[in-house]
């Protein structure tokens, strides 16, 4: 299950190579892990985040991997602005 998961929504576990990546966003990663997903999920408000905790796993990858993918795409067009 797990494996199908991961192949499904490679742009949310897929590996972003780097190994030894000590880098602030790294370590924020590290330390807060799914709770930032919570954050994202319940746009910040954390009186959401019990109701998106009862979502089905799939509509909460699947809008995870859309916002990261938007996100990607929205700082790649700023930066060839520039």
């Amino acid at each position: 299950f797990r494996d199908g998961i991961s192949e499904t929504y490679d742009a949310l576990f897929g590996q972003s190579g780097g190994g030894g990546n000590y880098s602030r966003e790294a370590n924020f990663n590290a330390k807060y892990g799914w709770y930032s997903s919570l954050f994202g999920l319940s746009l910040g408000d954390v009186t959401k985040v019990d109701q998106v905790t009862r979502e089905n796993v799939h509509s909460c990858l699947t809008m995870l991997s859309f916002m990261k993918e938007k996100a990607e795409l929205e700082n790649k067009n700023i930066k060839s602005k520039f």
